[in-house]
């Protein structure tokens, strides 16, 4: 087994880009190129960037770790051209084999299927994956910890929006959203709050819910905010507004994974929710192809309407009939480079301009007096409990293991406490 794989497995390494896919399972794979995710696209998240000027050299290390694994002979690191100082500071730095390479700002750029592309010229084939082109890609955080060669129990998050000032900092596993908001000195009465970034994030409206391995940030917004409206949405809502689509095709030719020649078409779905679910299904096809990066919903449509959730629920309703995506090669469009979402305009849409401000990394102290610690924080099986109520644990001790034969990642305490609670879906840590 290659040390990377065996770092990650004992660790309990996840994608923590937002997916959480095992990286001891993905680093089983056979490509000649590494790619590393560190675009971060998502606007006033900044996490990546900071590890990435605060943390260079165990990122390098798990970087390298990474490419030995899979058999990779370069790494390829995608940041976004913006980041000028950064980028001469790691061509600099970074040794042989690994080469930073400048982004446009545009939205999604981290998308993988796009960043692949961008970097390497390869086109992803539609429902396939980056090895299928020569080609692993990993989070830069996801790297870090690997290279840390420890146990995954701290997670890096910026907190930004309408606070005091932006700050990432690494919060404890399991601390609550409270917690890191309070450490943050984030205000609480009259706001409103999305975890993850304003696009593919979700609005949260009960703080005790704990941070995970794949939480990137938490932005606090006025409880008025028109992001939270929208993102707040009922179906009902959803499919009431749907009726007024004038099938203007914005949002499939501004969808980037149509664009990649994925035939994703936003503007069919909407039809399908005029129809039977027998007919339906012939329009609601492209949404097993959809990458759920909201766009079609927060920037190309005219009217306010909502072909994102469309393109979930007509996701989950062909899966649930046992409709499957189908592989097929996959040739972007001419007009692949024009369209292109550029973030500035997208802040604006979205009503993000006054929340632009100077950020850092910061050594924060979070002290959460208990700890939640879910057994699913990843793709795949969730982690079998190794922990008994009542039982003492000390900090990086193993809580959840992967289950035999199964996709999965291990879980550990961040802090010493006392086990209170031992269920199905997470263990209780009381902090000592």
């Amino acid at each position: 087994m290659p040390d990377a794989v065996r770092i990650a497995r004992d660790n309990g390494v996840v994608g923590a880009g937002g997916a959480g896919f095992p990286t001891h399972v993905k680093l089983r794979a056979e490509a000649d190129t590494l790619v590393v995710n560190a675009a971060e696209c998502e606007p006033l998240l900044y996490k990546d960037q900071e590890i990435l000027e605060n943390f260079l050299d165990p990122f390098v290390e798990g970087a390298q770790l990474a490419a030995q694994a899979v058999g990779a002979s370069r790494v390829l690191v995608g940041v976004k051209e913006k980041h000028v100082r950064l980028i001469e500071r790691m061509r600099d730095e970074l040794p042989d084999g690994m080469e930073v390479r400048p982004l446009r700002d545009t939205y999604p750029s981290g998308d993988e299927f796009i960043l692949v592309y961008d970097l390497t010229g390869r086109a992803v084939p539609r429902a396939g994956i980056p090895p299928d082109v020569g080609v692993v890609c990993c989070n830069v955080e996801t790297l870090l910890n690997l290279g840390l060669e420890k146990p995954v129990t701290e997670k890096f998050v910026t907190v930004s929006g309408a606070v005091p000032e932006t700050i990432t900092f690494r919060a404890p596993v399991g601390a609550s959203y409270r917690d890191v908001l309070r450490a943050a000195g984030a205000p609480l009465d009259g706001m409103g709050f999305v975890v993850g970034g304003p696009m593919m994030g979700s609005v949260e409206t009960d703080l005790e819910r704990p941070v995970t391995k794949t939480c990137a940030g938490i932005l606090v917004l006025p409880e008025d905010h028109s992001l939270l409206a929208r993102k707040a949405r009922s179906t009902q809502s959803v499919h009431k507004i749907a009726y007024s689509c004038d099938q203007c095709m914005r949002c499939s030719d501004l969808c980037p994974r149509d664009l990649l020649g994925h035939d994703v078409k936003p503007h069919k779905a909407m039809i399908s929710l005029t129809l039977s679910p027998d007919a339906a299904q012939a329009w609601q096809q492209s949404a097993l192809y959809c990458c759920e990066c909201a766009l079609c919903t927060l920037y190309a449509c005219p009217e306010d309407l909502d072909p994102f959730r469309v393109m979930v629920e007509s996701k989950r309703a062909l899966r649930e009939r046992g409709v499957r995506p189908l592989k097929a090669d996959a040739e972007p469009a001419p007009m692949y480079s024009y369209r292109r979402t550029p973030t500035a305009l997208l802040v604006r849409r979205l009503g993000l301009e006054p929340y632009l401000s100077p950020h850092r990394y910061a050594e924060v102290a979070v002290a959460p007096r208990r700890l939640t610690l879910p057994l699913s924080q990843h793709l795949g099986a969730p982690a079998a409990a190794v922990v008994e109520k009542g039982q003492r644990v000390r900090a990086g001790q193993l809580v959840g293991e992967i289950p035999e034969g199964a996709l999965g990642s291990r879980i550990f305490t961040p802090l010493d406490g006392t086990v209170a609670r031992v269920g199905r879906d997470a263990v209780v840590v009381e902090v000592a």
